[in-house]
């Protein structure tokens, strides 16, 4: 263990019994405090997006002002710290790699516009009518429609349907004690390509906690693609729909009915 004289020793060393050593120590110092602090407040909120970025071009930033200003010691923990964050990073946003890695071998864009005003109509029919059932029986659903961000991904992973869209079949596979009544479904244009799909959960601490893992889903997924998502609540029979990342909760059929005529699309 270093003895008070010993260190007494390096920072005379270190500054050269100089001012401005004493003021770049004082840098070098307040430098690594600052960084142990934003690392430590980045993994525990798991920023997201641009503040990502912004933390990632300041730390190359800080790290050249560094290096022209010679601050040995935090360029030294720098080092060190740059080695054990990007493993923690690694971990902490395992989830957004993934979703990244699916997204850049999967084709981005799908054209999911139906071929008329009538067969759009047609299938909010069935959905609105579906939804509806299913409220006033507080049988819990979680219905995607693909728009144009493809979701194979997630379509591989679950129970392959690839029927067609009607309320028979939604409220057989929703209905409690089948196979399938867990997950999510995922409609194609007018087709139900699978059931029991599952989405990532939203990670954001703004959430009511009132709200489920369906609800959590339909918002985790809303945030990583532009599908729209309906949710029947188990507990209260309350029908809300997710998108952009936004949750109208308890909204009526009549806008239900609103929400899908403005978000599909016909040619």
């Amino acid at each position: 263990m270093l003895t008070f004289n010993e260190i007494l020793e390096m920072i005379r060393n270190y500054t050269n019994n100089e001012v401005i050593g004493y003021v770049r120590l004082g840098v070098d110092l307040l430098l690594i405090a600052a960084v142990l602090v934003v690392v430590f407040k980045i993994m525990r909120t798991r920023a997201h997006g641009i503040r990502v970025f912004i933390v990632i071009l300041g730390a190359i930033f800080i790290y050249f002002f560094s290096y022209v200003f010679q601050l040995k010691m935090f360029l030294k923990v720098f080092d060190y710290l740059f080695f054990w964050s990007l493993g923690a990073l690694l971990i902490v946003y395992s989830g957004e790699i993934r979703h990244f890695l699916d997204y850049f071998f999967t084709p981005a864009k799908t054209n999911n516009a139906f071929t008329n005003k009538e067969e759009k109509q047609e299938i909010i029919n069935v959905l609105v009518s579906t939804a509806e059932y299913l409220s006033r029986r507080r049988i819990g659903a979680l219905i995607t429609i693909e728009r144009e961000d493809n979701l194979n991904s997630f379509i591989e992973k679950a129970i392959l349907i690839n029927g067609n869209v009607s309320q028979e079949l939604l409220t057989t596979i929703f209905t409690p004690g089948t196979a399938a009544h867990d997950g999510a479904v995922i409609i194609r244009k007018n087709k139900i390509m699978c059931a029991a799909a599952y989405f990532p959960s939203t990670d954001r601490y703004d959430v009511p906690k009132s709200l489920g893992t369906r609800h959590r889903a339909a918002i985790g997924i809303s945030e990583k693609t532009d599908a729209l998502t309906i949710v029947v609540s188990e507990e209260s029979g309350y029908i809300s729909v997710a998108i952009d990342g936004i949750i109208d909760l308890n909204i009526s059929i009549e806008r239900l009915e609103e929400m899908l005529d403005r978000y599909l699309t016909n040619k």
